[in-house]
Formats: structure tokens, C-alpha cells, sequence
């Protein structure tokens, strides 16, 4: 049983006591003088029940204190007769702090406070944390929490959920990430859900003897230059990129002219666009990959829809809901840059919305869902191959000129420049309220087995 309350107040004449609406009474299993369990984040405390006459929902200071709570409320409320439990309580888990209360997290400051907004809403108990915070002694954390007069300190207790927002694959490899959350899986049992980012070949080998294999262009990593070689010969154009990048950063498109007997090679250097031409694909490989060839992906290029001559491809985020199951949250075309090899905003890639792609795109309803189709059954498809829990996955897909449905890229950590569409307003509220739906579904399920957590 759950609500969504306004604010709690203050009892003051009571001890290790919480006072419930008389209509809360009549919908649960409580009785007037009960002894309960109440939960917030890690810590318990037991209490007595008592039922209110105003209708109010009221605490006394010593659970406050007890407890951690860093203000009285909205809270949704969790109960099964025997506990009442706040929350959720979800850490934000990242990194680049800074000494200041104005910028905590730097230029993320702004993304997290509306983050946090959004939580707020929902009547989940949410906020921002890094390594160092934690003092793992008292079981408790100094976390970053968003009002409207700005953002403040509170000491709280360990969360029950964690959202990772770990900034970048350098970060992530840190020894330090992988302790904290080592600790708090094992240790507290805390589900920690979107860790890591995703490496696109072993994405690629996941799925590649799926139901999904149809979606996936061919693709070989480390490849040699008779492997490039022959892709020429097959698809006329290949795209190599990093198998650990991201942000479209180190893709390079190399496309055979057989009339010229030429190699061109489009990439993006020092924030430019980039043609070079090569006689031989030897030459443009010893240029280009100084570094060789390790660890990059080659993958076949497609001759994909246009839009006023240029390539689009077509980002789509997913994410679970409160039920723990996988819905499409934001659909946006991303059209190609003048001389650019990808889609990106960065690299003057221009956004269009689902109401723009079906006018301006003229692009077809079976179109639409057979991509959100296949953003969903991709998503389950990793879900189940890929360890830990997963909450929210942005797809690169393409669609070429027969109409079929390639998926190019799956990204754990999606990034938001779609988002700067105006008429993606309401997708991008959604995106920040979904990943808080799917922490109170995970904290839901940890009740059901794990309520206690104070050691």
C-alpha cells in the first residue's frame, strides 16, 4: 500500500511516536497504539502508531533525529501493516565535485537540480553523492539536495536505491567506483541500477545469436585492412569507431570511389569536419589510426533516409516504468551536418521531432512502429543478457531506403542533446521522471525481502 502525502508536522508531545490520518487508518491494517517499524533509506527505528483526529500526518522530532530525515516531506509511503517506510530514498551516485554550494556538481549542477525537482514530485526522497561523502562507520551519507531557495547539505542515511550518473568511462574505471558500489550491493544489499557504460562489441556479441540479430549491421573489431577492404567491396561505405567510445567522438566513415580509384575518409578533428582523400587504403589507415586498429569496430554503412539530401538516423530512449517494464520515453530524428560522418548536435547535427518526422519526413506510421518495436525488443534482449539492472537505454537507430531497421548504437548513459528541441519538452520531462518510477519499483521489490537494513 502507497500514497503520495504533502508535508508531515511535528508532534510535540509525543515520543517515538507517528500520527496517521484517520483515513489512512480505515485503508490499512494499523490499530491505534500500534508498535511499527519505520524505514528511511538504511536506518529503522521502532515506534507507536496513533490515530489522528485532523487529519494530519505528524511525527516527533526524536524519529526525525532517529531517522535522518532532511525535511518532512513530500513523501510516498510504503506500508504492509507491520512497517511504514518513507521513500524511496535514491542516491544520485557521480563524480566532479566542486567547494561550491551555488555549482556543487559543476556545469551538471542545473541537469541534477531538475533531476531533483522531478523527484520531488513524485514524492521521492532523492540526492546527489559521490565517494567521499559516505561515512560508512555511522551508515550514513552528506547529500545534495535541490529546493527552490537553492542547494543544501544534509546527512542522511544510505539509500535504498542508486541511480549511477557516473559522468564518463574514465571515472567509471577509478577503482574507487567499483568499491562503493561493490560495498553497498553487498553489504546493504542496495540495487544499484544503469551500472557501467555499455562496450559496443560486447553489446554486438550479445545479441548478435538473439531474436534481435536481423537489427545489427555486420560488424568486426580489431579489423585489418583486407577487412576493410572487403567491406568496401560489399557495402561501398564502412564506419570505424571506438568499441568503448562515446558522444560520436573517433567515428571515421571511409567510402571507395571505384570511378576516382580512391579512398575518402570524413572524421572530426579540433571541432571540424573533416574530408580527406587516399590512394590506397594502406595509407589512409597508417594516417587515420596511428594507434592501430585494436579495440575499434568496423561496421557496414547504410544508405540511409534522407532529409533534404542529408542522412538521418533516428535516437530513441527507453526506459522502465513504475511496473519495471520497458516503454519508449523520447522519439527524435537526428539529420546530418553539412560534411559530417554522424548526427550529432556537436558536430552540426540538427534535431526533429515526431511531429516533424511525419510532416517534414514524410515518414510512414509503419515506419514508427516498427522502429519503437524494435527499440523495445532490443531493450528486454540486453536486459536479460547483460548483468545488473538496467533502467534507461538510448538507441542510435537508421532505416535505409527499402525501409528495414538497423540499430547502430546502444547507450546505457544516453546523453540529452535532443532534448534542446522545444518540441521535445514533454519527452524530456518524462526522461527525468521515469528513472524514479523505476527506483520506487526496485525499492518496492526490496521490501518484499530485504525491509531491515540498520546493522
Amino acid at each position: 500500500m502507497s500514497n503520495i502525502i504533502a508535508e508531515w508536522k511535528i508532534t510535540p508531545h509525543h515520543k517515538k511516536t507517528v500520527i496517521l490520518p484517520g483515513s489512512y487508518f480505515k485503508e490499512s491494517t494499523f490499530y491505534d497504539g500500534q508498535f511499527i517499524s519505520i524505514l528511511f533509506g538504511t536506518k529503522e527505528q521502532q515506534v507507536t502508531v496513533k490515530e489522528s483526529f485532523t487529519n494530519d500526518w505528524m511525527i516527533s522530532q526524536d524519529v526525525i533525529n532517529d531517522l535522518h530525515l532532511p525535511n518532512l516531506g513530500p513523501y510516498r509511503i510504503h506500508s504492509d501493516g507491520r512497517t511504514l517506510a518513507f521513500g524511496p530514498h535514491i542516491g544520485i551516485y557521480t563524480a566532479g565535485f566542486t567547494q561550491s554550494l551555488l555549482r556543487p556538481i559543476g556545469e551538471r549542477s542545473f541537469l541534477f537540480a531538475k533531476y531533483l525537482a522531478s523527484a520531488k514530485k513524485l514524492g521521492v526522497s532523492c540526492f546527489v553523492f559521490g565517494a567521499p561523502h559516505i561515512s560508512w562507520e555511522e551508515g550514513l551519507v552528506e547529500g545534495y539536495y535541490w529546493n527552490e531557495k537553492g542547494w543544501e547539505k544534509h546527512t542522511v542515511p544510505l539509500p535504498n536505491v542508486v541511480y549511477d550518473r557516473i559522468p564518463n568511462r574514465k571515472t567509471e574505471a577509478h577503482p574507487g567506483y567499483s568499491q562503493v558500489r561493490d560495498r553497498l550491493k553487498t553489504e546493504y544489499a542496495i540495487p544499484w541500477f544503469n551500472p557501467g557504460f555499455f562496450d559496443k562489441w560486447d553489446i554486438h556479441l550479445s545479441l548478435e545469436h538473439s531474436n534481435v540479430h536481423s537489427y545489427l549491421p555486420e560488424s568486426t573489431l580489431s579489423p585489418d585492412v583486407q577487412t576493410i577492404r572487403r567491406y568496401l567491396d560489399e557495402h561501398k561505405q564502412v564506419y570505424i569507431k571506438p568499441a568503448k567510445g562515446s558522444l560520436g567522438i573517433g567515428i571515421h566513415q571511409i567510402i571507395y570511389s571505384p570511378e576516382e580509384n580512391m579512398f575518402y575518409c570524413r572524421f572530426r578533428d579540433r571541432e571540424k569536419n573533416r574530408l580527406r582523400r587516399y590512394s590506397s587504403l594502406q595509407r589512409l589507415v597508417k594516417k587515420q589510426f596511428p594507434n592501430g586498429l585494436t579495440q575499434m569496430i568496423i561496421q557496414q554503412g547504410i544508405d540511409l533516409m534522407s532529409y533534404q539530401q542529408k542522412p538521418i538516423d533516428f535516437r530513441i530512449h527507453t526506459n522502465k516504468n513504475r511496473e519495471g517494464t520497458w516503454e519508449v520515453s523520447a522519439f527524435a530524428a537526428k539529420v546530418a551536418g553539412i560534411g559530417s560522418v554522424t548526427t550529432h548536435v556537436k558536430s552540426g547535427g540538427q534535431i526533429k521531432s515526431l511531429s516533424e518526422l511525419k510532416t517534414d519526413l514524410t515518414i510512414t506510421e509503419k515506419t514508427y512502429h516498427d522502429l519503437k518495436k524494435a527499440a523495445l525488443l532490443i531493450s528486454e534482449t540486453i536486459d536479460n543478457q547483460v548483468d545488473g539492472f538496467i533502467g534507461e537505454i538510448g538507441f542510435d537507430f537508421g532505416v535505409d531506403k527499402n525501409e528495414k531497421t538497423w540499430m547502430f548504437e546502444a547507450n546505457s548513459k544516453p546523453g540529452r542533446s535532443i532534448f534542446s528541441h522545444p518540441r521535445l519538452r514533454k519527452e524530456e520531462v518524462l526522461t527525468r521522471e521515469l528513472p524514479f518510477e523505476y527506483g520506487t519499483y526496485l525499492f518496492e521489490q526490496t521490501l518484499q525481502t530485504t525491509p531491515v537494513y540498520t546493522r
